[in-house]
């Protein structure tokens, strides 16, 4: 039977499933007519046993008879292909809203502190949210994610929340939870909320509060718990660093013991710490490519589901086979095909960690957003990385699959948007350097 499945949308000669856990895919033709024929029978037609066994691994049809470790998941190669200044999709996957410039918190590596947090911009009214969310699923994004600051500090959260689901978009928030309660919780699952990021760098008190502040702990746990209980699938939003990297192996085991399905590592970005202290806190390359090894690159990644964020794929360059890259769902640097962001005022941006006033995009209360993504000169260059890339990236034989590594990253350390991401050390690795 069909399951998980929010939208399904025709692109062209292809369509496009997008489901409730965040997954796109695009079907030929010929899969889905299989999909739609045969989808809703209790069991697999060996005829297309190939085209449904794929499309049930990955948990968007369910079959009596269909053994999950029967088949391999090949994914999406399409970005990887793509070098065409063209968006790969007439409308981002994926919208970020960051809903308000405030925050409760002071997180001692906030990537957004200096933008957001400063009260420089005058945030948008909650009928203007809504028209831009409007817009947004009228154009064909599938997924909405509210961030901040800390959404969870706007009173009209369940309202934007509900407005998205009634628009057919997937609703995802992240929060550091100090202020999710049962009340907060219980509207928000009310409103179609059915998975949230929380923030959470360590099972071990001491080392999340190191980073976090005092309180932020107990409030997280607690956060956590809630949401389970209304049913909603929490993720965890996990900043690798020098101060947390030793402890991820047991994390991830305090994660699975407590029924969290989804874990994320995040490498982390500047923002606005000084060079000198970023480059203390940036995790070593080789120990974390170690890490990612030894807990992304086994056999079953299932209890959690651990994701790595796009900076953290020249950190997987270093131990993954170049072969079986297509078993991974790899996409390297995004920008300009899968995501736009938008600030508390509207101001677009090409990612959250390139949130700089002198790369905005434009409004969008103000521009044209479908003309904005189209012909924007910024986006376009961006698809183009592959060719506009200076430095080691240039003629890296894997350029193809992490595409230049963290253009945010890039930006901060180097001042330049299309140099090589310096905290990469894959060339190193190939040359027997391995640290």
């Amino acid at each position: 039977m069909h399951k998980n499945i929010i939208r399904i949308k025709k692109e062209k000669s292809n369509y496009l499933i997008f489901s409730s856990e965040g997954m796109l895919l695009s079907l030929t033709r010929e899969e889905f007519e299989a999909f739609e024929k045969h989808g809703k029978k209790k069991k697999i037609n060996p005829e297309y046993k190939e085209i449904l066994s794929r499309l049930a691994s990955y948990g968007i049809l369910e079959f009596e008879d269909f053994k999950p470790d029967d088949e391999r998941k090949t994914y999406d190669l399409s970005l990887l292909r793509h070098n065409s200044s063209e968006p790969l999709y007439p409308a981002p996957v994926l919208a970020h809203l960051s809903v308000t410039n405030k925050c409760n918190m002071s997180c001692e590596y906030c990537s957004v502190r200096e933008l957001h947090c400063s009260n420089a911009e005058k945030e948008l009214t909650t009928e203007q949210w809504k028209k831009i969310i409007s817009g947004l699923a009228e154009w064909g994004v599938f997924q909405i994610g509210f961030t901040g600051g800390e959404p969870t500090l706007r009173k009209d959260l369940p309202e934007l929340a509900n407005h998205v689901h009634e628009k057919g978009c997937v609703f995802n928030l992240t929060t550091n939870g100090w202020l999710l309660d049962e009340k907060l919780v219980s509207k928000l699952a009310e409103s179609g909320m059915k998975q949230c990021q929380v923030s959470l760098d360590s099972h071990i008190k001491e080392t999340h509060e190191k980073l976090r502040g005092k309180g932020s702990y107990e409030r997280a746990i607690k956060s956590i718990r809630l949401l389970k209980d209304k049913g909603v699938a929490v993720g965890i939003d996990c900043v690798v660093s020098r101060n947390n990297i030793g402890s991820i192996p047991e994390f991830i085991k305090w994660i699975e013991k407590e029924g969290i399905p989804y874990l994320t590592l995040i490498k982390l970005k500047k923002g606005d710490l000084s060079r000198e202290y970023y480059n203390y806190l940036m995790p070593d390359y080789h120990a974390y490519s170690r890490l990612i090894k030894d807990i992304c690159c086994r056999e079953k990644n299932k209890n959690p589901n651990i994701t790595l964020d796009c900076g953290s794929v020249s950190n997987l360059q270093a131990v993954a086979d170049k072969n079986k890259f297509h078993n991974l769902p790899v996409a390297g640097c995004p920008l300009g095909h899968h995501l736009i962001c938008i600030s508390p005022s509207g101001n677009i941006f090409s990612c959250a960690a390139l949130l700089d006033k002198r790369l905005c995009l434009g409004n969008a209360l103000k521009d044209d957003i479908k003309e904005v993504w189209e012909n924007n000169s910024l986006l376009r260059e961006f698809r183009l990385i592959k060719q506009k890339i200076s430095g080691k990236c240039r003629n890296c034989e894997r350029l193809d699959i992490c595409r230049g590594g963290c253009r945010g990253i890039s930006y901060s350390i180097n001042n330049g948007l299309f140099g090589s991401d310096s905290t990469c050390k894959f060339q190193e690795v190939k040359n027997g350097n391995t640290g």
